[in-house]
């Protein structure tokens, strides 16, 4: 049996298969990519072992006690949720506003204070627009050397 030269056909390539192929393999890597957003604050944490100082005069300091218990500039706030912290510190940056628009601010927490406590001041700062936020550590004190 012989196959005539009319019923031979060239090899070719289909292109549209090929091109569903790329389509549904972009489309898989769409949607299972995560894309990350950051939120909210960018905290700068200070080295524990240098000798870091605020760069700045004049800055809100905020001492996270033990107890759960706030200070700001010396005051004891007396509303510890967070809109009472939010409100001390948008009067403390409306009494500093003449002399700068914004504030760094340090928060210095107890070694044993919750996290919580210190989170919950950070998003006080958010609510105000405080986004200058550094948290204060001690110095690492190295056992004497034998």
């Amino acid at each position: 049996m012989r196959r005539s030269r009319a019923s031979r056909r060239e090899a070719t390539v289909e292109l549209t298969p090929l091109i569903d192929v790329v389509f549904l393999l972009l489309i898989f890597f769409m949607v299972s990519t995560s894309f990350v957003q950051n939120q909210a604050l960018n905290v700068d944490l200070p080295q524990a072992n240098g000798d870091a100082q605020p760069n700045e005069d004049l800055f809100i300091n905020v001492v996270v006690q033990q107890n759960g218990r706030y200070e700001i500039e010396g005051s004891i706030v007396v509303d510890t949720s967070l809109q009472g912290l939010a409100k001390t510190l948008q009067a403390v940056v409306e009494k500093n506003a003449a002399r700068r628009t914004s504030l760094p601010v340090v928060i210095s927490a107890d070694a044993t204070a919750t996290h919580q406590s210190v989170v919950r001041v950070m998003d006080a700062c958010a609510q105000v627009g405080l986004t200058q936020i550094s948290l204060a550590t001690q110095p690492i004190l190295e056992p004497p050397k034998e």
